[in-house]
């Protein structure tokens, strides 16, 4: 249109090499010089007749093509090269945190419109929606004809807090894929399906197929196949569009997902600290932390294995027969549990693009089973706890399940064979202990802290003089401490991601991967919350116990640290009493096992034999190196 009106505004005159129209316009718009300025000649003077009539059809063409496109801008906000940028590459905005396309809020199209938008396809945008469902020993499937999309997805043997089913997929959730053929870009959310087959209602062995079919022409046809075990969480989805693969403009289609992270616990804030986005790209798995007030969008190109949306024991994770070739990754504002955006380029080979979908729990031995690295979403800790974990705990827990049937006494056993393995490090520490508190008794160093009262300096460097000939360091007992806490970070990690604790209750507590409750009260208070956990508050006796215990010679010796046997366990009980139950009671196993261990261990050891094995050391170091000497290194060491 804009050419046509191009051609009737061309001067009736014709130009010569010297003459065109852009210097016949300056000629006029800007007088050289020599020309009068005081009566210039007007602009359009030497335009004809044609030249306005020219105008005058551009601008009522104009007119008619701007109304025409704002009429057709009801159905197509952009360009079809502009929608194939967005949607057919992983965008670099945010655009994708709109809420997903649906028919319901879209005016209606007609004839017309739907053929200028769809193409062939227009035909295939009208029907009406079957659904239908389908059931499993594990799982019950609901599907949608219009998309040929997974509508619903309930488990059967896994329940909320108020029995009702857990559902890891629902109409919060959207998934469409999308192509482009030619200028035309498709989105399956907009076609409607034929049903070529379906399983039976319910079966219990075996695999069978949810196939749905959009035919063009008796060769030409698009195919959506859902393969379903009987046994397994996964699904195997694939779109065929090989019969049309030639008029694709791209040798990939683009998963288009939007999912809402489910609340399948009690607790949506216990949740949230497990929940991500984790995706697998070459041999590393990452993650994605979703922040409840700002976006956060990570674009990645190449070998994209799979995407997982994880909540705290269930997950909805998408993995490609082929590595996707780029995604595109958002998390969104929340106010509950995370939402996520994704998009995902799956390649096509022979024309087809196939995905395996894992709707199921994340229990360790379960996703490890697959070979895929499922298993790294669980956050079991550090590269070293981890090891422990993986390597140690989780076998020996399984093992313990196999013989037992209460997850509180096999938490009970598990604390018992962490003591006997922690015994040498414990009797090293212990024994240490006993050496201090028998020096800390002997004349010599009650003599040097009278004289040196009010020289700590000094008071330091004859002490730990009196340390090296005795044969005693200080220090060795902190190494046996230390080798405890990679153990006590361990724990911490396992106990809140293990799926064999969901739901499992022992004595008053209902759940053991949860807090206990015994008092609630309608409002939080810093650090403590909205309740009282009863294991919590044992756990913190037992160690205000423990540590009083096993701390009086400490502190007679160092009235700095009468503070420690009251400051610790009160950290110990505001870290537990928003905690996992079973983390709380294996800690209140453990300081019964400790404080009774302790109480043992006295009885083997004697004081006076100790004194006898101190001096005949001191008797020999004296022998080697003079007191003097040791002085004088110590001093100068200190000066470094």
């Amino acid at each position: 249109m804009p050419f046509l009106g191009f051609l009737l505004c061309w001067p009736s005159r014709p130009l010569t090499d010297k003459s065109s129209y852009g210097s016949l316009f300056r000629r006029h718009a800007f007088p050289s010089a020599h020309q009068s300025r005081a009566t210039p000649p007007p602009i359009f003077a030497n335009v004809s007749r044609q030249t306005w009539i020219g105008l005058f059809l551009i601008t009522l063409l104009m007119f008619l093509w701007t109304f025409w496109i704002a009429r057709t801008s009801i159905s197509q906000s952009t360009s079809p090269a502009s929608v194939a940028d967005s949607l057919l590459r992983p965008p670099a905005d945010t655009s994708i945190a709109s809420p997903p396309h649906n028919h319901s809020f879209s005016p209606p199209l007609d004839s017309a419109s739907r053929i200028a938008r769809f193409g062939v396809y227009a035909a295939h945008t009208e029907g009406r929606d079957s659904l239908f469902s389908v059931e499993t020993p594990l799982a019950r499937w609901t599907f949608s004809s219009r998309g040929a999309r997974l509508l619903r997805h309930q488990s059967k043997n896994f329940f909320t807090s108020t029995g009702t089913p857990v559902t890891l997929w629902d109409t919060t959730h959207s998934q469409a894929f999308l192509f482009a053929e030619g200028r035309t870009i498709l989105s399956s959310e907009d076609l409607y399906f034929s049903v070529v087959h379906t399983p039976p209602p319910f079966f219990s062995e075996g695999t069978d197929s949810v196939v749905f079919r959009l035919t063009l022409a008796s060769d030409t046809f698009i195919e959506v196949t859902y393969r379903i075990a009987a046994h397994d969480y996964r699904l195997g989805w694939e779109v065929n569009l090989s019969p049309i693969a030639s008029r694709l403009r791209n040798p990939y289609i683009l998963h288009r997902i939007s999912y809402e992270t489910p609340q399948t616990e009690a607790s949506a804030e216990l949740m949230k600290p497990h929940c991500a986005l984790y995706y697998r790209q070459g041999d590393e798995v990452e993650s994605i932390s979703p922040d409840e007030e700002d976006p956060v969008t990570q674009s990645l190109q190449g070998r994209i294995r799979w995407v997982s949306a994880k909540g705290q024991f269930f997950c909805s994770l998408f993995q490609g027969e082929e590595p996707f070739s780029a995604a595109t990754l958002h998390s969104l504002p929340f106010s509950t549990l995370p939402r996520y955006q994704l998009q995902l380029q799956v390649p096509l080979q022979g024309g087809r693009a196939r995905e395996t979908w894992y709707l199921g729990p994340t229990r360790y031995t379960l996703l490890r089973s697959y070979g895929e690295l499922y298993e790294k979403q669980l956050n079991l800790g550090w590269k070293f706890i981890r090891y422990i974990n993986t390597g140690f705990i989780i076998p020996l827990f399984a093992f313990l399940e196999k013989f037992l049937g209460s997850y509180g006494l096999i938490i009970t056993i598990l604390a018992i064979i962490v003591k006997l393995l922690l015994s040498p490090l414990t009797w090293r520490s212990y024994l240490l202990g006993v050496r201090m508190q028998v020096v800390n008794e002997l004349p010599e160093v009650k003599a040097l802290e009278e004289k040196y009262k009010d020289q700590p300096d000094k008071l330091m460097v004859e002490r730990s003089l009196l340390y090296q000939q005795l044969g005693i360091s200080p220090l060795s007992g902190c190494i046996p401490l230390l080798l405890q806490i990679p153990i006590f970070f361990a724990m911490t990690s396992f106990f809140p991601n293990a799926f064999e604790l969901r739901q499992e209750s022992f004595l008053w507590a209902k759940d053991l991967s949860s807090y206990d409750t015994i008092l609630q009260w309608g409002w939080k208070v810093p650090l403590l919350g909205d309740h009282l956990s009863l294991f919590a508050l044992l756990t913190a006796l037992s160690t205000l116990a423990y540590t009083y215990f096993t701390q009086q010679s400490q502190a007679a010796a160092n009235p700095a640290l009468k503070w420690l046997p009251y400051f610790t366990p009160v950290i110990f009980f505001l870290f537990l009493n928003g905690y996992s139950a079973a983390l709380s009671w294996y800690y209140f196993v453990l300081n019964l096992l400790t404080i009774g261990q302790t109480l043992l261990m006295k009885r083997f050891v004697d004081k006076e034999a100790l004194i006898k094995k101190l001096r005949e050391v001191q008797r020999k170091k004296q022998n080697k190196v003079t007191i003097a000497q040791q002085r004088a290194r110590m001093r100068k060491w200190l000066k470094k």
